[in-house]
């Protein structure tokens, strides 16, 4: 079984979450109506210039259909 590593940072959160919206087929402009959100706040946690709070992470969640792991381990 091969090792799974926790993010180190907000840049790696962020390539997750991009990854898990793209392969959920959403659009940046689709999930900013579904959570309430400026798209540039979306962009701004996806390109790891901020971090969303636990209640935004947990709405991300269930729009990308992901848990958590999906979310703070690396992809390696």
């Amino acid at each position: 079984m091969k090792a799974r590593h926790y993010i180190k940072n907000s840049k790696e959160l962020g390539e997750n979450l991009k990854t898990a919206r793209t392969k959920s087929g959403i659009t940046q402009y689709t999930a900013s109506k579904l959570t309430n959100l400026n798209r540039s706040s979306l962009s701004y946690y996806e390109n790891g210039i901020n971090i969303p709070n636990i209640f935004t992470m947990i709405k991300l969640m269930n729009i990308y259909k992901v848990n958590i792991n999906d979310l703070i381990f690396t992809k390696e």
